[in-house]
């Protein structure tokens, strides 16, 4: 039975807040907005999972706020690396519950996305591990999870069609 605590409330709180971030953040074609955008995004997303007493994806997410600042710097792939392994041990150090493997691939396979010069595969990326963190807050029953996750993939679908489908199709 799902316990609605202050912690819960306050946690899908966060998430409403993070939503509008993630929505914002693909809507742009530059990159250091997009990556400006999700800093905001995954602190209020890492605090979410902390509250819902989610250890390894506060921390996996922690991660991704620092990740999210370098990528608004560089797309060197050392850095990539760097992530993957730091990543890699985040799960290790705090695995629980089988599915902390499934925010785990999902957060490794958005990083490479992250790491990518190429904006279009950047996005392509980016939705299939949108997609593997959806998964993940249904099964930890995070309804807002669930949609901030969803948002983030229909907002990263519809600046894929503006900035790759239709800007091609007018040039």
């Amino acid at each position: 039975m799902i316990d609605f605590t202050l912690s819960f409330i306050l946690s899908q709180i966060l998430m409403l807040f993070a939503m509008g971030f993630d929505f914002l953040g693909m809507q742009f074609n530059n990159r250091k907005s997009i990556y400006l955008s999700f800093v905001i995004s995954a602190s209020l997303i890492s605090a979410h999972y902390f509250l819902l007493g989610k250890v390894a994806a506060g921390i996996i997410v922690f991660f991704a706020v620092l990740r999210f600042i370098v990528c608004y710097f560089s797309t060197n792939k050392k850095y990539l690396y760097l992530f993957l392994i730091i990543n890699t041990l985040v799960l290790i150090f705090t695995y629980v519950e089988m599915y902390d493997l499934i925010i785990y691939a999902g957060s490794c396979i958005f990083m490479i996305g992250n790491f990518q010069a190429n904006h279009k595969l950047m996005r392509r990326l980016m939705m299939v591990g949108t997609s593997l963190i959806i998964v993940y807050n249904a099964i930890i029953f995070s309804p807002m999870g669930v949609i901030v996750e969803g948002n983030f993939l229909l907002g990263n679908i519809i600046g894929y069609y503006r900035h790759h489908i239709r800007s091609n199709s007018s040039k």
